[in-house]
């Protein structure tokens, strides 16, 4: 019996060698013979302890960009034991989401973070066929056209929010990331899935996924278990946050399913939201989605949705609120073209400031700052000049890619005029077309897109035009990478009523 055990440990052992230590030097090796700059190989750990001073020292964007800085646009590191191909490179970022996707897949990495809360199936974690099929699927349901009716739900709960700080906030600071983000989850809930959301639900829903980020960002970050499949399994090292928080979250899908299925049967049922949409579409064979897949699909885009929105938010105020002269060019715009009623989906298109304000916030604090693929098929890229060894990550940088100085003048600076119209009505051209990514781009760009930015123009908007707000002085603005761009200690910030008349015609 103790031979066995004895056997099996080495056999385990042997497996686990080969693959995070011998597979990942080998393809380390044979990006560096190449001619690939990059960090020494370091089994297992990788370049862990070198970020984590980083992070320590409260510059954990400044990692990446001192290694830019020290290897160029292409170089090779390691978080873990996967050995990644940092590229901040527009012409080689065009050519792998482009023309070689195929040889590509997200990262067993990325599927092990989301799967056990989202499930396999959904557009966010398919591949292939798969993939491509539900891409067909759901597209219409994110059509601009279709999303026209949500602006009033949005407005709504926008409002209701209004109201609630000012009740509860007059007057003092408080951290108004927190609430951005739950204002952004309780819109996606109602506006697309019909949920009526309280404040305290929204509230622990929000606690739950800041906990399961935390843990999977300790988890991958501060030790590289996530990326071990047998430790991955263990219960240890706040395994079991994310298996209580995936469970609940699982359970609330299932019955919103449900409780649609029993509405639908209502013939004076009327819902025109994102959920019904999923129950009603179609392949070109006729099948319609299962009720796991609808759950999915719901997570996936519940979880997406309201982390990257809420991220686009925040960093937007708060560009606004430190520098007045923006603020008040955006606040003379609204004001001029609204006369201080709610917004309609019609107005939109006439607010041009604002539209240039969240591109470029876009631009220096993109949600999705860094994107992660995983070669399955060893190709050739940059003229083929280089091979890509099959198990390579490759990682694009779009938070260094937006400040690139081989892209942008003046690329530090928040200036929204880069993205002001002509008087033809045309955008300024960009230096390259992929040196501007904040949706990703290929057959996997955010089809979420087009719901974000409406979104994110009503709130600022209302908060805009009803709120007078000041930032706290003397507070630590710190952007860090965790699952989406967001101020690492918050953002604290003071709001009071905004005195105005509405003109009515």
């Amino acid at each position: 019996m103790f031979s066995c055990f004895v056997l099996i440990l080495i056999v385990l052992l042997i497996l686990i060698y080969y693959k995070l230590t011998y597979k990942s030097k080998e393809i380390y090796e044979k990006l560096r013979s190449q001619n690939v700059p990059g960090e020494p190989f370091v089994p297992i750990f990788g370049q862990i302890k070198e970020f984590r001073k980083y992070f320590q020292l409260d510059k954990p964007m400044e990692y990446q960009i001192d290694l830019q800085g020290k290897y160029g646009d292409l170089f090779v590191f390691s978080m873990g034991p996967f050995v990644t191909l940092v590229i901040i490179d527009a012409d080689l970022i065009c050519e792998i989401l482009t023309k070689k996707n195929s040889f590509y897949t997200k990262p067993q990495l990325f599927r092990n973070q989301f799967s056990p809360i989202s499930g396999k199936c959904n557009l966010v974690l398919a591949e292939g066929e798969i993939h491509q099929h539900s891409r067909q699927m759901l597209n219409p349901a994110f059509h601009y056209a279709n999303l026209q009716f949500l602006t009033s739900i949005m407005s709504e709960e926008t409002m209701k929010s209004i109201e609630r700080w000012k009740e509860i906030y007059a007057n003092e600071y408080f951290d108004i990331q927190i609430e951005l983000h739950a204002l952004s989850f309780a819109i996606i809930c109602s506006s697309s899935f019909g949920m009526k959301m309280t404040n305290d639900l929204t509230k622990q829903m929000c606690q739950m996924f800041k906990e399961g980020f935390d843990a999977v960002y300790y988890r991958t970050n501060h030790y590289p278990i996530i990326q071990i499949p047998l430790l991955n399994q263990l219960p240890i090292l706040k395994k079991p946050i994310l298996d209580k928080n995936a469970r609940i979250f699982r359970q609330l899908a299932k019955n919103m399913v449900q409780k649609r299925k029993i509405d639908m049967q209502n013939a004076n049922f009327e819902q025109n939201d994102l959920l019904n949409i999923l129950f009603t579409i179609e392949d070109e064979k006729g099948e319609k989605l299962s009720d796991e897949q609808i759950e999915n699909e719901a997570i996936a885009f519940i979880i997406a949705g309201h982390e990257t929105t809420g991220s686009l938010l925040i960093w937007t105020l708060y560009l606004l609120l430190t520098n007045s002269q923006i603020f008040n060019d955006c606040r003379n715009e609204i004001d001029e073209v609204l006369k201080g009623k709610i917004p309609e989906h019609e107005d939109l298109i006439h607010l041009p400031i604002l539209d240039a304000i969240i591109q470029e916030t876009l631009r220096l604090y993109p949600p999705v700052s860094m994107v992660m693929r995983q070669c399955i098929v060893e190709h050739k890229i940059s003229n083929e000049q280089l091979t890509i060894p099959v198990g390579t990550g490759i990682l694009f940088n779009f938070y260094n890619l937006h400040r690139s100085e081989k892209y942008w003048k003046d690329p530090n600076t928040f200036d929204y005029h880069r993205w002001m119209r002509n008087s033809n009505g045309f955008k300024p051209k960009l230096s390259h077309p992929f040196a501007y990514l904040p949706f990703s781009a290929g057959n996997r760009n955010c089809i979420g897109q087009n719901f974000a930015l409406i979104e994110a123009k009503i709130i600022m908007i209302l908060l805009i035009q009803r709120l007078n707000m000041e930032i706290e002085p003397e507070q630590k603005i710190l952007p860090t990478h965790r699952i989406t761009l967001k101020p690492k200690y918050g953002i604290r910030a003071k709001i009071q009523q905004r005195n105005f008349s509405v003109e009515t015609n």
